[in-house]
C-alpha cells in the first residue's frame, strides 16, 4: 500500500453545508478506466469490489481503484437518472456523482487520491501526477448526488447520511437528479455492506449501469 493511502482526508465546511474533502498529501491518480455514457451508449457494465464504495476498515472511505467509474456530458435543465443493477443481489451498489465544470482545470481522467469521501466535494489545487510529478491543474469536483442500495442490508449496517434507498429489489439502486450546469459529470460506483453471497474480498462484481437524460 502506498504511503499516501495512510493519510486522512480533511473536511472543511463551506457555506454551512457543503463539505470539501482535500487529501492531506497531494497524490492525483487516474482510475484504470472511465466508461463514457451517452445517448448512443447509455449502458455499461462496471466491475467493483464488495466494499469499494465504503470500507469500514479504511475509515469508511471509498477505494478509487477498487471502485469503477463513468462519466457523461450534462446540459443545464436536463434531468439525469442513473440505474444500477448488480448481478448479485448481495452486492449492494453505491454511487456518487460530481460535476467538473470551469474551475476544474485538470483532465477529467484524474481524481484527487486513492480514496474518496462518498458525500463530499473533492478538490486539489495544483494537482500533481503521482507517476510523473507533473502538475496537471486543479481538480474541483462538485458533488451532485449520492446514495446506496439499502434493500437486504442489515439494520446495523445502515449508514445515516449516505442516502440509503429501499425499492424492494436488493442489488438495485436508482438515483435521479437535475443537471444545473452544462459540463462533464463524473461518477463512481462501488459496493457497500455486502451480504453473505458477496463476501469475496478480491472478486470484482458486475453492476449494469444505465444513464437516462431527459
Amino acid at each position: 500500500m502506498k504511503q499516501n493511502l495512510r493519510t486522512t482526508a480533511l473536511a472543511i465546511v463551506l457555506g454551512g453545508t457543503a463539505l470539501w474533502a482535500a487529501p492531506a498529501v497531494q497524490a492525483a491518480t487516474q482510475p484504470a478506466t472511465i466508461a463514457q455514457f451517452s445517448a448512443e451508449q447509455p449502458t455499461h457494465t462496471l466491475n467493483v469490489r464488495y466494499k469499494s464504495w465504503r470500507d469500514p476498515a479504511f475509515g469508511d472511505m471509498g477505494w478509487t481503484h477498487f471502485s469503477d467509474w463513468g462519466s457523461f456530458q450534462g446540459t443545464a435543465g436536463q434531468t439525469a437518472t442513473l440505474t444500477l443493477v448488480s448481478s448479485n443481489p448481495d452486492l449492494h451498489p453505491g454511487v456518487t456523482v460530481w460535476a467538473r465544470c470551469k474551475a476544474d482545470t485538470a483532465p477529467d481522467t484524474y481524481v484527487t487520491d486513492h480514496f474518496y469521501a462518498q458525500n463530499a466535494q473533492q478538490f486539489e489545487l495544483g494537482a500533481v501526477d503521482e507517476s510523473t510529478g507533473q502538475t496537471v491543474g486543479n481538480i474541483v469536483m462538485q458533488i451532485k448526488n449520492y446514495g446506496y442500495d439499502l434493500d437486504g442490508v442489515a439494520k446495523a449496517s445502515k449508514v445515516v447520511g449516505l442516502h440509503g434507498v429501499k425499492d424492494g429489489v436488493p442489488g438495485r439502486l436508482v438515483r435521479t437528479f437535475p443537471i444545473g450546469r452544462t459540463c462533464n459529470y463524473l461518477f463512481v460506483v462501488g459496493g457497500i455492506a455486502p451480504g453473505a453471497g458477496a463476501s469475496d474480498s478480491t472478486a470484482r462484481y458486475p453492476v449494469d449501469v444505465t444513464l437516462s437524460l431527459q
